[in-house]
């Protein structure tokens, strides 16, 4: 009887840092997944069984074929995730990332194209010059430059994602020309695994 009563004793102490916001590295964090301010570690409970790999859908269509994905957990003060999908980068590069698109003049236009990696959209398309990319797909991987276990998590508030489309020539632009045209997108799921088709 006492060595039971130590025992769950010890596993609600063990357990006590946890339910106070102390999570994954032992460091105190705000509950709830608030922002860090270094866009490294930022909180977050890390739910394996909610899914932890995010799925974007980006709206490109008409000329744009490709695109700039960033995603920060201080609403871009830092990065915690960069890629582009005409090619590689210096930080925050996913190296395993998985784009998917369609091509309304393949031979089958339902079917999902995965891109390689660092290869431009525009470039796979089977005519280059009508070929729209309406959406793209985004399932970012765990092989990420900054710890995916301190920030790609649904509990995470703190996580926001932005991208700018790409043509092959430059990036879209705002009205007057002075600044790329951002645009805001939230995961449309979360997966224990990667969409593979």
């Amino acid at each position: 009887m006492r060595t039971r009563c130590l025992s769950i004793l010890l596993g609600v102490l063990c357990a006590a840092p946890c339910m106070a916001g102390w999570i994954l590295d032992g460091q105190p964090v705000a509950p709830e997944g608030g922002g860090g301010s270094s866009g490294g570690s930022t909180g977050v409970v890390v739910n394996v069984e909610a899914g932890t790999y995010p799925v974007l859908r980006l709206e490109l269509g008409g000329q744009w074929t490709d695109f700039e994905l960033k995603a920060s957990t201080n609403n871009f003060t830092n990065l915690v995730y960069y890629i582009k999908s005409s090619g590689t980068n210096a930080f925050a590069d996913d190296t395993n990332v998985w784009v998917y698109f369609t091509d309304d003049h393949s031979a089958d236009v339902r079917q999902w194209h995965r891109s390689p990696p660092a290869t431009a959209i525009g470039s796979q398309l089977a005519n280059p010059t009508n070929s729209v990319v309406e959406f793209a797909i985004v399932c970012p991987s765990h092989e990420c430059a900054v710890n995916w276990e301190t920030w790609m998590a649904l509990t995470n508030r703190a996580l926001v994602w932005s991208f700018v489309r790409y043509d092959g020539i430059g990036l879209e632009m705002n009205a007057s020309g002075t600044k790329s045209h951002w645009n805001p997108v939230v995961p449309v799921e979360w997966r224990k695994e990667r969409i593979a088709p």
